[in-house]
């Protein structure tokens, strides 16, 4: 299939293989997108498809060793790196165009290939965990995870992709080699190459490399978790006390997936709620009343489900009155719809962001390959733009709208002493008034 300057393939073995040739360029980056995730583990093992993103780093069949790995890569000037989240794992590399042919056999051997030795994962676990220690002492990751916690409450949505200390404890080689077999397959496999690429020789070496290590694989059905449980709507608020400066808020409900039909209009919310120094949260929060540095809104959405929120951080004194002024921008929201100007200049910034995003290979590299992995179809940024253009400000309104008075709000706040009433009270008298 060719569309839009790249095409798509299938390779024996369920593997599908996106090629993305940008003129101009002098550098490839290459993606493997495994469809595995936090999501997919067990809560006895949680952090499982974390680890093993780690672990295979520390030798292969045909790269025995972590400095061997990396040096394959990082030796032609490159970069290779790796990520975990709720619904995909991804190991990259970007490298000068001569080198394509390395870039494929290292991501492949890393993914198909690992070694995975006792002595190196026992290694690997220290690492690991102090990558979690280190998230642990950061407030604004610490608000994330009992944020995601309020909002998820017991499925598997809610685990952070780093799993906890009990669950790492139970991950040992057997399990990491096992997780592999049983998830890591073709079929849930998106091959990403784009930059200075011809797409005959870019197709023709993924397949003389991954189609060996594919064939004869069992088809896989996807591990998935059910949805989460409908959340209760009444306001539910967690602090955690801790010392420091400032309290951490995150606040905000459930939203819809990445695959429902106002997540166009859901996009323009956001970004003219909280995103950039000109949004609402920014102008209001910072600019005129200084009741913050870091102010702003987010989404995280997956296959049936998501989340939206508002992250604020202040003096542990003002944080009741920042709750109020952050959900005073959202209740306005739902009220009153955009004005023209503001409809447009949001799309505006959402259309540029978008075309500036994907002029860079690797930006394109995710944008193609998490479309495909994720909804089994891939829109051009010229097509996103479309969506988005065709929102209007109505239905911008009733997205918040419905947010605001479908319920399930969550507050979590981490800071010193921040009184849980005071903030309990805000929050639930700014969403009924």
């Amino acid at each position: 299939m060719v569309d839009q300057g790249w095409e798509v393939d299938e390779l024996a073995g369920g593997a599908r293989v996106v090629l993305a040739p940008l003129p101009g360029r002098t550098s490839v980056s290459v993606s493997l997108l495994m469809g595995v995730g936090s999501r997919s583990e067990p809560k006895r093992l949680a952090g499982i498809s974390h680890f093993l993103e780690h672990i295979v780093f520390k030798g292969t069949e045909n790269f025995p060793d972590s400095r061997t790995v990396s040096e394959a890569v990082e030796g032609v000037g490159g970069v290779l790196n790796a990520s975990t989240d709720k619904e995909m794992t991804v190991f990259w590399a970007r490298v000068p165009a001569p080198s394509l042919e390395l870039a494929v056999n290292v991501l492949c051997d890393l993914v198909f290939a690992p070694l995975i030795a006792h002595e190196e994962v026992e290694k690997e676990r220290k690492v690991v965990l102090e990558e979690l220690g280190m998230y642990l002492d950061q407030p604004s990751e610490l608000v994330q995870m009992a944020f995601d916690r309020l909002i998820f409450g017991n499925h598997p949505l809610a685990r952070d992709p780093s799993g906890t200390r009990a669950s790492l404890a139970h991950i040992g080689a057997p399990e990491l080699a096992s997780y592999r077999r049983a998830n890591y397959c073709g079929q849930r496999l998106v091959v990403v190459v784009a930059g200075a690429v011809d797409p005959g020789r870019a197709r023709g070496l993924v397949a003389a490399r991954l189609e060996p290590l594919l064939r004869g694989q069992q088809a896989v059905a996807p591990t998935q978790s059910e949805p989460p449980a409908v959340a209760e709507s009444a306001l539910a608020v967690r602090l955690r006390r801790r010392r420091g400066e400032q309290t951490h808020l995150l606040l905000g409900c459930r939203c819809s997936s990445y695959l429902a039909p106002d997540r166009w209009a859901l996009d323009i919310l956001d970004t003219a709620l909280g995103d950039g120094m000109s949004s609402r949260l920014f102008m209001e929060l910072r600019e005129r009343r200084g009741l913050a540095y870091d102010v702003h809104s987010f989404t995280s959405r997956h296959r049936d489900t998501g989340a939206m929120g508002i992250y604020v951080a202040t003096r542990p004194e003002q944080a009741a009155t920042a709750v109020t002024a952050a959900l005073h921008e959202f209740r306005v929201m739902a009220a009153e719809p955009l004005s023209e100007s503001d409809l447009e200049r949001t799309k505006s910034q959402l259309a540029g962001r978008l075309l500036l995003q994907t002029e860079s290979a690797g930006a394109l590299s995710e944008f193609l390959g998490q479309q495909l992995l994720l909804t089994g179809t891939i829109m051009s940024p010229a097509e996103v733009i479309e969506q988005i253009r065709a929102v209007s400000a109505a239905e911008v309104q009733a997205v918040a709208a419905g947010l605001l008075g479908g319920g399930g709000w969550r507050l979590a706040a981490v800071g010193p002493s921040a009184g849980q009433d005071a903030l309990t009270e805000a929050a639930d008298m700014a969403l009924r008034t």
